[in-house]
């Protein structure tokens, strides 16, 4: 898999998060929404990090959100 398959799915993951926080009206809707947003940008990190050879950004992207 080439660096743009992972782009790809970031950026859908991404969209349908922002779908969800867009369109739902209860909290719980809008967390999960958010929280597909960060796994998408947790996915782009890790991406990155192993077509880049960088462990720091595999580290950041590992580490659990607080």
């Amino acid at each position: 898999m080439g660096l743009g398959a992972y782009l790809t799915l970031a950026a859908v993951l991404f969209a349908i998060g922002l779908f969800g926080v867009i369109t739902r009206r209860n909290t719980i809707g809008i967390l999960l929404g958010i929280e597909l947003m960060l796994n998408a940008v947790n996915i782009n990190l890790v991406a990155f990090a192993r077509f880049n050879a960088d462990v720091v950004g595999m580290a950041q992207g590992m580490s659990p959100r607080a």
